[in-house]
């Protein structure tokens, strides 16, 4: 299949990419591509802002979680209805897991066979651009490297001797020169972005961008490097296509949406929709309780950010609380996860959360976890099964510090990463469980079809309940067959 895409990278994080990403997305859709884009690695918050600026979701690739050739048929399958597709590296071009550069943003762009647009930052640098980019062409051969993106240029006479030193040395063509300005509305913290949900003006920073891409960026240019790409093959196979996996009974999940807990996959709740799942978005800052649902999940977010509003969610937290006791399936992630949890301390000062965890989540101010992990389910929980082996990742900066008793067991043993304590990962109290990882479910589609399961168990359960009561409560009516049910 014929896409038009490009992969935008960089030679280390910082250099900015996603402002670049963001502008030139922002542009091509206002020149009528519709772009699909994609964010290499494991984010959500680069991927938030690149959804916003191609007003539609923006997918994940990530050859750790998932296999080359889910990754090639997520690719093709999302892309489809546009006419360029955009991809986001990470880090560095060749950053990888280890010093073959393996899953780095290099790799991705040979797999998708997509040009790439190489970002210099040029802060205090001329001639020695050429040497970086010589030392890219010659490190791996077999890399379309189409383009370069002069970022930070500080004046016309930089600009020249950068452009002329590159020049020298190869024939690639330098396709915008962004200079070096102060963003009015560059949403930033500690040198990341922050997510949109708290950003105030998020859509002047996407227009910001696009006029920086506009007027800095070879548009024309850019689309005809994208035409370059190669033609795409992957094997389509029976039960492929997503709306296959539907389960059966229909139930009813919660999502926790809000600038609390923000850090979902699209594709993850696109997963829980295609097998049967209706989604309702509940926000735990301005909801008074739980509404009638089947399961509750919980992405992860910045619990901290909120913590005043989520300790004052007295009716919300108990409504959570009395949930998990009746049985009912929730799924925590990082965020979610220390919402879970009896108390949250942040700078010294104590937040009362929901307690279905008898622990206390402790903000540090260094990660305690971050990268990718792998787990092992080494205790019974509600969704996955013992000896299991689960691919995912962690970006943390608080601990899990149990109370000397509790009523819940630790679900998985940790082979990388650091999880709770560098040795497991995660709690679990009936049906409730949550751990400090992240899942994909292109990765693991098992997650998805547990949550269903266990969300169809509890509303049968539910069924059942009920109609024992309104048996207690007219005898005569003991005995009698139930009215048929459709399932």
């Amino acid at each position: 299949m014929k896409i038009p895409r490009l992969l935008i990278t960089a030679l280390k994080g910082g250099s900015g990419k996603t402002l670049i990403t963001v502008g030139l997305t922002a542009a091509l859709r206002k020149r009528g591509l519709c772009p699909s884009v994609f964010k290499k690695g494991p984010d959500y918050i680069d991927s938030g802002w690149l959804g916003i600026a191609a007003n539609r979701p923006c997918y994940n690739l990530d050859q750790y979680l998932f296999p080359r050739d889910i990754i090639l048929r997520s690719f093709i399958h999302r892309s489809a209805n546009s006419r360029i597709a955009i991809v986001e590296g990470n880090r560095g071009l060749f950053d990888g897991v280890d010093n073959q550069g393996s899953f780095s943003s290099a790799e991705l762009a040979k797999l998708l066979m997509s040009p790439t647009i190489l970002i210099i930052d040029c802060v205090k640098m001329t001639g020695t651009a050429a040497a970086l980019v010589k030392g890219c062409l010659e490190f791996d051969p077999e890399l379309h490297i189409a383009g370069i993106i002069l970022n930070r240029i500080k004046g016309a006479r930089h600009e020249q001797v950068v452009r002329q030193s590159i020049q020298r040395i190869s024939d690639i063509p330098v396709l915008g020169v962004v200079p070096g300005m102060r963003l009015k509305n560059f949403p930033q913290r500690h040198l990341g972005l922050i997510p949109i949900q708290e950003h105030p003006a998020s859509m002047d920073f996407v227009e910001e961008a696009r006029m920086i891409a506009e007027n800095s960026l070879d548009l024309d240019e850019i689309e005809k490097v994208s035409q370059l790409a190669g033609d795409l093959h992957v094997v389509w196979r029976i039960g492929d296509n997503p709306q296959s996996g539907c389960l059966g009974q229909r139930v009813t999940i919660g999502v926790l949406r809000d600038a609390a807990f923000q850090f979902y996959y699209p594709e993850n709740i696109e997963a829980l929709r295609v097998r049967g799942a209706e989604i309702i978005e509940i926000s735990a800052l301005e909801s008074n309780s739980l509404s009638e649902i089947d399961a509750l999940y919980i992405g992860g977010g910045f619990p901290e950010t909120n913590a005043d509003r989520l300790a004052g969610a007295w009716i919300f937290k108990a409504s959570v609380k009395s949930f998990v006791e009746s049985g009912g399936p929730v799924y925590a992630e990082c965020g979610g996860f220390m919402f879970l949890a009896r108390e949250l301390v942040v700078d010294h000062k104590t937040f009362p959360m929901v307690g279905v965890f008898a622990a206390q989540s402790i903000l540090r101010t260094r990660p305690q976890g971050l990268g990718y992990v792998e787990l092992r389910a080494r205790d019974e929980n509600p969704f996955f099964e013992t000896g299991k082996t689960l691919r995912g990742h962690e970006f943390h900066y608080s601990t899990m510090v149990l109370d000397n008793v509790g009523p819940h067991h630790r679900p998985f043993d940790v082979l990388r990463g650091y999880g709770v304590d560098g040795a497991y990962d995660g709690l679990c109290v009936k049906n409730a469980l949550g751990l400090y990882s992240h899942i994909h479910a292109l990765g693991e589609p098992s997650w998805a079809d547990a949550l269903i399961r266990k969300a169809q168990e509890f509303r049968l359960n539910k069924i059942l309940q009920n109609e024992n009561l309104r048996n207690a409560k007219n005898p005569e009516t003991h005995g009698r067959c139930p009215e048929r049910r459709s399932w």
